[in-house]
């Protein structure tokens, strides 16, 4: 799989421009900044650093002290040249986290996925276990009680899984933690546009909760597309 990550924007992940790069701090902004840390000092661990795109929001809303670390030769050579300069380069996870101390956030957007399944409550209790007390943890993926669930799960290769609210909830608890709660992640729209879509977002929810709710007993509360799960240790 190493060969894939090698690859990994090359193949596929690097059309992105400037404006979609705004469009996504943006929703970093929306949907994690009331999670994050009082204190701009705080030690911040970003795993998967991808393009750049959280750790950019990260230095523009004031934060000082974060890093983010990627397995993709190809990410971290993408945030050097984009001026992203506190990334690094990782073999694996637990390698990375000998010696590498305790940090007061820990995030993982769009990673998860990515994990095999017997690795990823390992990978949760490592980051459980390099986490301050009081410390939080937002994981963030793709909902497969959404609509548009099977895309998400075989959209591509490299995904060994996918979650849904429950699920997600789930790993995050039998990792360790005991204070967890999980969030629709939300795209901010200008007014007319928010309106329109709240109202089309509402419709189309209410049919999919109904569908949900006549096959199985025990419906999904979210269906939004991406879900995030903010833990506290």
């Amino acid at each position: 799989m190493q060969e894939v990550y090698n690859k990994f924007l090359s193949a596929g992940f690097a059309a992105f421009n400037e404006n979609n790069a705004r469009y996504l701090i943006k929703q970093y902004e929306y949907n994690y900044k009331k999670f994050l840390p009082e204190n701009k000092s705080a030690r911040i661990l970003e795993i998967g650093a991808g393009m750049g795109r959280f750790l950019q929001f990260l230095g523009e809303t004031g934060y000082e002290n974060f890093l983010g670390i990627d397995i993709s030769p190809e990410s971290i050579q993408y945030c050097q040249e984009k001026g992203i300069k506190k990334v690094q380069l990782i073999k694996n996870l637990g390698e990375f986290f000998v010696g590498a101390g305790n940090y007061d956030l820990i995030v993982m957007n769009d990673v998860i996925e990515h994990l095999p399944k017997e690795e990823t409550i390992e990978t949760l209790k490592k980051i459980y276990e390099h986490l301050n007390t009081g410390g939080r943890f937002i994981v963030k993926t793709g909902n497969l009680s959404s609509l548009i669930g099977a895309r998400i799960r075989y959209g591509e290769f490299t995904h060994y899984q996918g979650f849904t609210e429950y699920s997600l909830a789930q790993v995050v608890q039998i990792a360790g933690f005991s204070v967890f709660q999980a969030y629709p992640f939300r795209v901010p729209r200008n007014r007319v546009r928010r309106i329109v879509r709240a109202g089309l977002q509402m419709i189309v929810h209410a049919l999919w909760k109904l569908i949900y709710f006549i096959e199985f007993t025990y419906p999904p509360k979210i269906v939004d597309e991406i879900i995030f799960v903010v833990a506290q240790k």
